[in-house]
């Protein structure tokens, strides 16, 4: 969300088949809660969505949410990732009544709105032109945000 809505380019590994299950926080925070009132002692509980969302339909969610064109560098898979991950949640269900409430696309949303707001109070919207970080692939990353923020918020008093 946060690159995207910058313009800031996005590294996209693979052709974007790739799935995986991503999960809004309140889901997961209702599923621990859930676990933690029930008489269950020494269980484990997967906690997810129970479906996946492609790396291409990620990025069209964000898109569409922030109203702005990805920019995006296409590299090859990564060694080792693997093509799909999805929590099985049937034990979740079954023992916990646990069942994820927030759709992938209202997840995006309300993540956009939120990123939106907490934005108003920045002046500029340049993408950072600083070295970042390296990752374990040797790739750049960009600043997050709220390495942004703080380093605004420092330079502004």
């Amino acid at each position: 969300v946060d690159r995207i809505s910058r313009g800031a380019e996005i590294q996209k590994f693979g052709d974007g088949t790739s799935s995986r299950d991503y999960t809004f926080i309140s889901d997961i925070v209702d599923g621990v809660i859930r676990s933690i009132d029930r008489p269950y002692s020494y269980q484990v509980f997967n906690l997810g969505k129970g479906n996946g969302t492609s790396l291409n339909e990620f990025i069209s969610i964000v898109e569409k949410h922030t109203e702005r064109k990805a920019v995006i560098r296409q590299l090859p898979d990564q060694p080792g990732d693997v093509p799909y991950t999805c929590a099985s949640v049937e034990k979740a269900r079954i023992l916990l009544g646990y069942e994820a409430e927030v759709s992938f696309d209202k997840g995006i949303r309300r993540t956009v709105e939120w990123y939106s707001k907490s934005r108003s109070d920045v002046v500029s919207d340049e993408v950072p032109t600083e070295t970042p970080e390296v990752q374990a692939s040797g790739l750049s990353r960009s600043p997050s945000w709220a390495q942004i923020v703080s380093r605004s918020a420092i330079i502004s008093n």
